[in-house]
């Protein structure tokens, strides 16, 4: 076949390829931008109050009328690939079925031949009716779809925003109270929130945006919260808002109303949980009933079938290697999206970006720098922290980009970090291990590979590939690397964990001591004496680094730093923010110590409620084992093939006629069962990981302890022979 044949799936392939890139490169997302709005009229685009608004609550960062250009782009070019792919298909049918009467020549043209045009008797009605349907109904599938999958994304994000909001309320309540009632002016504690996005997550991110309507467009600040209380997804957030509107306006107690909502925020945060917790154990249930018991059903029915009326290798090859992988992914991510409220701390981006805003404080400004421009679209001046905030496009869109000298202290920024890293693994390596157990992965995976890798030779022996063996070195160097950072991680929490506890304790002494009239640096002092637990070798090292010169506000930082843990780090933040407005802050660490016993009480209650479903994904897998197993080890080798039929065996001459089955079959069908076993083991332990804990990290330990499970299983029940040889023998290998 012609290389010319495939030019225009090429072309699809590459087009799909820019546009899949372009979220990761600013210059290929701003020329789609452009091209975009070009191509389609952004100026002209009907406006859509109920969509702008869900776009602009969804937090996306690109303006409506760019998104809307961006959609009719991404439909367009779905429509184009999937006519294409639906020619290529139309084709792949005809081959497929074997239907020669489109091809062949009517009984008409056949008596007329001699008096047709060459071009006429190359042409086929039929044929070219099927491409053209086929490309026809494809190309609106897929346009469809896109279309449908742009309008709902900003629906869900949304919702997920709404949630995330209601669940930081509690703490960002606390931390507005703490900051207003040490006398600082409420733009300031706006302004300093929308500091601590990393740590208050997606309401501090509502705020930001009213401090840029402040800050850049001159907007008061009745006016600017009011806004906010029209833009927010979260229906809560949008009654504290216009409650706080009212206050502001009328020139009440603030401090008392702030202590009042946080009560009252407090009290919901259990409710919250509750919705979150259904929510999942809903999730739960139809992930047992859809992936594994469904997967399981369709899987048997299917070799059911190939055994009695035809070939279903395929199909169960399919299920196997495509569908089961995407489905447990898909609820992966689902499950990664709603327990995100349950997970609010800050990442790596997040403390580089706070400490980056502070560089930049410190640093005098440039000449000229004091003034920034201003994004013509309404979006955030150049170089503000509000940068790409929910209602604004991303001024990066647009080609403009950070001062010089802020992306100067970026770049150094991350060049020490590096250092700084890599210095701390070489010079501690236990400690460094223990706080970052993600750097076990650079010894274990060159291991792993390493070993796969010298085992290669074994599975090539003989001039044939030996799957099994293979098998065997992938399995053992998953579970080596598995295994090994699952160890490193808990051992890591645990430790956290026992650190968390204690800190309700060190809170509530802090107060008693600062009520009493004592100061803050002294307090540490003396706290220091007590029995704290895990915690008293951090509170000697924060009254070291007080001792030594430091700030009570730096050795809380690099406390923070050394644990980053979700409880900590809002307890630092929430400390230092209110010891710059005010040396007594006995009620603050109150209130700080009651979040941190709530936040400790919500997680227990949370564990043991999705203990549960950890155990039913447990025996839901087990006999998803137990049956695949059976499959593997009894029904089929027992199974009288074809080949033993034709060769007029004894035991075999009274077997059922009807049997559609080979030999070949029978290990092909037995190595995908077991690979399908494998894959069920591994990514059910990463879903009961991710209802239990919030996080792919604590589902490693649920993945390893699956997979060893379903490889001893495997390895240990007894090999059935079939036709005389012992088919598919595991060779242990065993060499950690």
């Amino acid at each position: 076949m012609a290389v010319t044949t495939y030019i225009p799936l090429i072309v699809v392939v590459v087009t799909l390829a820019v546009l899949a890139l372009a979220p990761f490169s600013r210059t290929l997302e701003r020329d789609t931008k452009r091209l975009a709005y070009t191509a389609f009229g952004g100026r002209t685009v009907p406006d859509n109050e109920q969509r702008e608004r869900t776009l602009r609550a969804a937090g996306i960062g690109t303006p409506y009328r760019v998104y809307v250009t961006q959609t009719y782009l991404y439909t367009a070019v779905a429509a184009f690939s999937g006519a294409v792919l639906g020619v290529y298909l139309g084709g792949f049918l005809v081959e497929l079925l074997d239907l020669n009467t489109l091809t062949a020549p009517s009984p008409v043209i056949s008596d007329v031949a001699s008096s047709l045009p060459d071009f006429l008797l190359a042409f086929n009605a039929k044929l070219f009716a099927l491409l053209v349907g086929t490309s026809l109904l494809m190309g609106t599938i897929a346009a469809t779809i896109v279309y449908a999958i742009r309008w709902t994304i900003p629906s869900v994000r949304a919702t997920t925003r709404e949630r995330q909001i209601d669940a930081s309320l509690p703490r960002m309540v606390a931390f507005i109270y703490a900051q207003s009632r040490g006398g600082m002016a409420f733009p300031d504690v706006m302004r300093s929130l929308s500091n601590n996005r990393g740590v208050f997550g997606a309401g501090a991110e509502e705020m930001a945006v009213g401090v840029r309507n402040i800050d850049v467009f001159g907007q008061d600040l009745v006016s600017a919260v009011r806004d906010l209380s029209r833009r927010t997804p979260s229906q809560q957030f949008q009654k504290f808002l216009e409650n706080l509107t009212s206050v502001l306006q009328s020139g009440r107690n603030l401090s008392a109303f702030l202590a009042d909502e946080y009560e009252r925020y407090r009290e919901q945060a259990e409710e919250q949980q509750e919705e979150i917790l259904e929510l999942l154990a809903t999730t739960a249930e139809v992930y047992v009933t859809t992936v594994v018991a469904g997967m399981l059903f369709l899987i048997t029915i299917l070799l059911v079938i190939g055994l009695t009326s035809g070939d279903t290798l395929v199909l169960v090859q399919l299920i196997t290697y495509v569908v089961l992988p995407a489905t447990n992914l898909l609820f992966i991510a689902y499950l990664s999206e709603i327990t995100q409220p349950l997970r609010a701390s800050r990442d790596e981006s997040d403390i580089e970006r706070d400490e980056l805003n502070a560089l930049n404080q410190r640093l005098p400004r440039e000449a000229g720098e004091g003034e920034q421009p201003t994004a013509p679209d309404g979006g955030s001046p150049v170089g503000h922290a509000s940068s790409g905030t929910p209602d604004g496009g991303a001024p990066a869109d647009y080609g403009w980009a950070e001062s010089p000298r802020s992306k100067a202290n970026r770049d150094r920024l991350r060049a020490y970090k590096r250092v700084k890293r890599v210095r701390s693994a070489l010079t501690s390596p236990v400690e460094s291990l223990f706080n970052q157990p993600e750097l076990i992965l650079f010894v274990s995976v060159p291991i792993a590979v390493g070993f796969v890798l010298a085992q290669l030779p074994g599975a090539l022996e003989g001039g044939t590939f030996d799957a099994r063996a293979f098998d065997d070195a992938l399995i053992q160097a998953a579970l080596f690397v598995m295994s090994t950072f699952a160890v490193v991680y808990e051992v890591a929490q645990q430790r956290l964990q026992r650190l968390e506890s204690a800190i309700p304790d060190m809170l509530e002494r802090l107060a008693s001591l600062n009520e009493a009239g004592v100061a803050v640096v002294s307090s540490f002092d003396r706290v220091r004496r007590s029995d704290l637990g895990e915690l008293n070798a951090e509170v000697d090292r924060i009254w070291r680094d007080i001792k030594w010169g430091a700030t009570v506000e730096q050795a809380l930082n690099r406390f923070e730093r050394r644990v980053q843990t979700p409880s900590v780090t809002r307890t630092v933040t929430l400390l230092t923010n209110s010891m710059r407005a005010s040396n007594e802050i006995g009620p603050v660490l109150r209130i700080a110590s009651e979040q941190a016993r709530a936040d400790q009480r919500l997680k227990r209650k949370r564990k043991q409620e999705m203990f549960t479903y950890i155990i039913v994904i447990y025996v839901s897998f087990l006999v998803f084992l137990v049956v695949i197993g059976a499959i593997d080890r009894v029904l089929i080798p027992n199974l009288p093939t074809q080949d033993a039929l034709t060769g007029g065996s004894s035991a075999v001459q009274s077997a059922p006629s009807f049997l559609q089955i080979n030999s070949e079959k029978v290990d092909q069908y037995r190595l995908t069962f077991f690979h399908a076993g494998l894959i069920q083991a591994m990514l059910s332990g990463l879903v009961g990981g991710q209802m239990g804990g919030g996080s792919i990290k604590d589902g490693m330990k649920h993945a390893s302890i699956m997979l060893l499970i379903t490889y001893l299983v495997f390895v240990f029940l007894p090999q059935p022979d079939v036709g005389g040889a012992t088919a598919g023998m595991l060779v242990p290998l065993l060499p950690f």
